[in-house]
């Protein structure tokens, strides 16, 4: 199959036009990608050498660094899909002053990142921060947003939430209008209830979407480096250093650069296991349903 569409690019002599895009590719991925497995596969000084692999496997704060980022992206993921599956449908209801409220929750995913970290940290500042002195007072509570390491991951993970949520929508809202009113009104005449339509008709149908909205969001998550770093700085006792986090203070801020390409090379096989565990479950879950 690959042959004859090979064969047939080349008789069509499209495969011209891609010869630039993949010499642009290589420089900016594959040497990349060759020249990080090489140096994690030597020392400073330029000596072959697995030693770099035996201190990153007994080195535990990288596996701290594994666990945080598994929490943070089950809670990040999860929340921003859910926040944005409820938001479209909502939308979808087309009631009046629908789009001042969806120009109004685009707002989050439109604001800089860096922006968004900066009031969030003000907010949560346990002297001075809005949210931090708003809830104590309402509820009469002692909450220390980003003190405790027990909880302070789940918060930095709202404002993820926060500013990711607005996407999903977007993407969502188009699958959900996509769906023929006359599907909902044959259901209404039949009794079903809400939640019957939503899980054999909704879901179904937008599932194509489901499906790449949740790839994005799970690779936007795992990469994720800006919120921590500017909010917490990894803290509280490296609580919220995620992954990226841990590659960015061993390999380059610690200058230890053939230990950072190790990390970064065991991170990147990490990635591309759950990436074909994804799509192998995902590709068979979508045949199931059609």
């Amino acid at each position: 199959m690959f042959t004859r569409l090979l064969q047939a690019l080349k008789k069509e002599r499209v495969i011209y036009y891609f010869i630039p895009a993949a010499i642009v590719l290589s420089s900016l991925a594959v040497y990349p990608l060759l020249n990080n497995l090489w140096l994690s596969l030597h020392t400073k000084t330029g000596k072959p050498s697995i030693a770099n692999y035996s201190r990153l496997f007994k080195d535990k704060w990288f596996w701290n660094s594994i666990a945080v980022t598994g929490k943070w992206m089950l809670l990040s993921v999860t929340g921003e899909l859910l926040v944005g599956l409820i938001l479209s449908n909502l939308i979808n209801l087309r009631l009046k002053g629908t789009k001042l409220f969806r120009t109004i929750l685009m707002i989050p995913w439109m604001t800089p990142m860096i922006a968004v970290c900066t009031i969030w940290a003000w907010m949560y500042n346990g002297d001075f921060g809005i949210l931090n002195y708003g809830i104590n007072q309402l509820f009469g509570t002692n909450i220390l947003f980003l003190s405790k390491p027990q909880t302070a991951i789940v918060w930095l993970s709202v404002v993820y939430i926060w500013k990711r949520s607005s996407f999903n929508m977007l993407m969502y809202l188009s699958g959900l209008q996509g769906i023929s009113d006359d599907i909902y009104d044959a259901c209404k005449v039949d009794g079903a209830p809400w939640y019957t339509q939503l899980f054999k008709i909704t879901l179904p149908l937008i599932f194509p979407i489901i499906r790449s909205v949740l790839l994005i969001s799970i690779i936007t998550a795992i990469n994720q480096f800006t919120i921590p770093y500017s909010i917490t700085r990894g803290g509280p006792s490296r609580s919220t250093e995620l992954i990226q986090m841990y590659i960015y203070n061993t390999g380059i801020a610690g200058f230890q650069y053939n230990y950072g390409a190790t990390a970064s090379t065991v991170f990147i096989a990490i990635v591309l296991c759950l990436a074909v565990v994804y799509i192998f479950v995902t590709d068979k879950a979508e045949e199931d349903i059609y």
